[in-house]
Parts: structure tokens; C-alpha cells; sequence
């Protein structure tokens, strides 16, 4: 089993159980950037309690789908700042293509047309991970994250609670092997 330690966006980030930030304790980062002026991320398995219907009407809006699907924790970056992953055509002035039809956008505007016409497959997440310069190339030299390229199967896929363990086992790692001791920070 080969674990990759080049960081390339878009690429997965899975929280090793020793991370002691409880911010990402059995936490999968979907990197979006990486480059010389750090990193950034959302973490895909955070659901929150606030469900669409209310998030929407706080932005003045009507969810045109399932009011009683979750928006998400993206991580504890902005975390009044909305990032829409989705598998629409949309492309707003916002708008980034992200993996194998993954789009990524962060536009008032996206969220006005995407809530209006929602696609079968759109998670909203509120706030990001972020690192600074160098800060995450360290925390993986520490062990904290494994490295391994992303899948849309796991984005939208898996229930959230599944994420982290399928995330594991498609890198061919036994999650009940995983030693639980000593906090990497």
C-alpha cells in the first residue's frame, strides 16, 4: 500500500485518530488549493444541525427541494461564509470545476439559483479549513493526515458518518487497525 505524501489539490485529507483537534477528529478534507500561500479545504463529513429550509430562509430564499437536508461544517475558517459543492452545470462568476463534474461555488448569486433549482447531488457547507504557509505540509510530516486522491463517490455518496472509515478503506487501511494513542497537533 502506497501512501501519498505530495499534496496536490484536489486530493482528500483523513484525519488520523491521533489528531487532537477536535475540529477534525475522524475528519475527510476535500483540499480545493494548495500553493505557497497555504491550503484550503472543506470537510465533507461535518453535518450540522441546520437544516436547508431554515438556512435558507435566513438568506431570504426558498429551498425549492428536501427542506429537511443538512448543510454542513466546512471547518472553523469564516464559518458564516457559505461554499456550495454540486453537481449541476452551473457555472456562475463564482463557479469552479472541482473533480469529475464537481463544481465548487461560493456566490450569493449560485446559492440563489441553486436553491431555486437544486441538483440531486449539493451539499452546502458553512466555513473551511485552512492552513497557513507550509502549516499543512507539517502536519502531515507529524502523521496527523493521510494524503490520497478524492472520489465524487465519497462527496455525495456515503452518508456522513461513513466518510472517514470508506475514505480508509479504499486506501486499503483497516480503520480498527489505526492505533489511538498520543494526540498529534
Amino acid at each position: 500500500m502506497a501512501i501519498e505524501t505530495e499534496l496536490a489539490a484536489p486530493c482528500f485529507l483523513i484525519a488520523v485518530p491521533q489528531l487532537g483537534d477536535p475540529n477534525f477528529s475522524r475528519g475527510v478534507v476535500l483540499m480545493l488549493e494548495h500553493g505557497e500561500e497555504g491550503s484550503m479545504g472543506l470537510v465533507i463529513n461535518r453535518p450540522s444541525n441546520l437544516d436547508m429550509g431554515t438556512f435558507c430562509a435566513s438568506q431570504n430564499m426558498s429551498f425549492k427541494g428536501d427542506t429537511s437536508r443538512l448543510i454542513y461544517h466546512g471547518g472553523p475558517v469564516q464559518t458564516d461564509r457559505a461554499f456550495i459543492l454540486h453537481s449541476s452545470q452551473h457555472e456562475g462568476p463564482e463557479t469552479e470545476k472541482v473533480l469529475n463534474g464537481i463544481r465548487l461555488s461560493y456566490s450569493l448569486e449560485s446559492l440563489r439559483l441553486l436553491v431555486d433549482d437544486p441538483p440531486d447531488r449539493m451539499r452546502i457547507y458553512l466555513g473551511y479549513a485552512g492552513w497557513g504557509p507550509d502549516q499543512l505540509a507539517e502536519e502531515i510530516t507529524q502523521g496527523a493526515w493521510l494524503v490520497t486522491p478524492p472520489t465524487d463517490r465519497l462527496v455525495f455518496g456515503a452518508g456522513a458518518e461513513e466518510i472517514w472509515e470508506a475514505a480508509l478503506r479504499e486506501m486499503g487501511i483497516d480503520p480498527g487497525q489505526l492505533m489511538h494513542s498520543g494526540a498529534v497537533h
